[in-house]
């Protein structure tokens, strides 16, 4: 479905007033703008909804992380970071376990983007839950993962054109937690293993202390 015609859909939802299902679509348009890189337009969009979504705590914390994930493709950290604050005040209001999960995780990626492995890693083991389940609510916010994944991905393919192999390592060791996080085992373990060789033959020894780590939290 176009963008326009999941506008048209959010607009006919919205004349009917079901919070929840406005909310839900709203987020669904937003992660379509931002697959097409219009931020501004995601932005505008869940600003448009959040009055109503005050009035449920549930929801008002949906469009606050839908909103920090918008700011946070469009790489404005601090941003999307105030709003992923207040998502998690929200979240731990109601004992929402799956919005905190969601919201960790992005704030742990965000940290492990800055290379803070040891702040990534510990906020990334309390968003562990157990298992991995891709809440629909969040959809905006696993579509920035895999978009990121993706980004990463050529990132390495240019590394290994260039025959170059600390621009490999970056972000291969990079994708290591995202594809924890999103579930994906073998990828994980492909990504994890040759960022670990890299290191070793660079003499690496932040990634290699950091992956140390990595496999601690990857066999909870």
């Amino acid at each position: 479905m176009n963008l326009s015609q999941l506008q048209e859909n959010l607009e006919s939802i919205r004349l009917k007033g079901d919070r929840f299902e406005t909310v839900e679509k709203s987020v669904e348009y937003a992660n379509a703008c931002q697959q097409v890189r219009k931020y501004e337009a995601a932005i505008a969009c869940l600003n448009k909804v959040l009055p109503d979504a005050r009035e449920e705590v549930s929801l008002h914390g949906v469009v606050k992380t839908a909103l920090g994930t918008a700011f946070w493709e469009k790489a404005q950290l601090q941003k999307a970071l105030n709003h992923f604050e207040e998502a998690l005040k929200l979240f731990k209001e109601i004992d929402d376990r799956q919005g905190i999960s969601a919201i960790l995780s992005i704030v742990g990626i965000t940290f492990w983007r800055k290379c803070d492995w040891e702040k990534a890693l510990g906020i990334l083991k309390d968003a562990h839950n157990g298992e991995k389940i891709r809440d629909k609510r969040f959809i905006s916010l696993y579509g920035a993962f895999e978009r990121g994944i993706a980004t990463l991905q050529n990132r390495v393919r240019m590394g290994r054109e260039l025959q170059d192999s600390l621009k490999i390592l970056q972000p291969l060791f990079s994708m290591c937690p995202l594809h924890w996080i999103m579930g994906n085992r073998e990828q994980f373990k492909a990504c994890f293993d040759e960022s670990v060789s890299l290191a070793e033959q660079l003499g690496k020894t932040d990634i290699l202390s950091a992956a140390k780590d990595l496999t601690r939290l990857a066999a909870l």
